[in-house]
């Protein structure tokens, strides 16, 4: 059995991605310096962060492999895939290790806290734009309202929210929301998203996590 060896590399300004097509039911890792997220493309997430670990058998064979780094350095990782169950002394690993899926955490009890965060930025008005946070406020969810402050002051006018510092094309009412959500193992930057507004001291409050 052949082992393969990649690495992903460093989160920047995005999260540091590396795509693999590769069939099999099974996935153990062997060897790496750093922590990392693999998602099959039938949507099944892991997180890895020491080596004799692995998930399998899938209920279905995956095709695809993408792996994340959210780390600030590169990660190289060495790990076997294959359609039967892997144990050694098949590969090089220095443990013994039974190979199983790992289990959904779908209670309350075994969920993760996710970090709630608000900020608040508001405009100059005349139409200018401005980044709605610095670069690098990552969030996997992120709920916009156009509102001047946390205590709920109402907008006097539009606010306008897009992708890009020259075109904001989303057009939010006083009191308006806006849910922007980022893939399965992935994560977005706010400090992509601008906002302007007709009158200044409008803006938002947005609540992420």
């Amino acid at each position: 059995m052949t082992p393969t060896t990649i690495t992903i590399p460093a989160a920047t300004a995005q999260e540091g991605v590396f795509t693999m097509h590769t069939t099999g039911k099974y996935f153990l890792l062997t060897a790496t310096n750093g922590a990392f997220t693999v998602i099959t493309d039938k949507g099944d997430e892991y997180d890895f962060s020491e080596t004799g670990s692995g998930f399998g058998p899938t209920t279905l064979p995956f095709g695809k492999l993408t792996f994340y780094n959210a780390g600030a350095g590169t990660v190289t990782l060495t790990f076997y895939v294959s359609n039967s169950p892997i144990k050694t002394p098949d590969v090089n690993v220095n443990s013994t290790v039974n190979v199983q899926q790992a289990p959904i955490q779908n209670t309350l009890a075994g969920c993760a806290g996710a970090g709630e965060n608000q900020i608040v930025k508001v405009t100059g008005g005349g139409g200018g734009a401005i980044a709605i946070a610095n670069p690098g406020t990552y969030f996997r969810s992120a709920i916009i309202i156009a509102l001047q402050s946390l205590d709920r002051a109402a907008n006097t006018g539009n606010v306008y929210l897009g992708a890009a510092a020259a075109h904001q094309p989303i057009t939010l009412t006083p009191g308006d929301t806006y849910t922007i959500s980022a893939p399965t193992g992935a994560k977005r930057d706010l400090g992509n998203w601008y906002i302007s507004a007709d009158n200044g001291g409008d803006g938002v409050v947005v609540i992420y996590t």
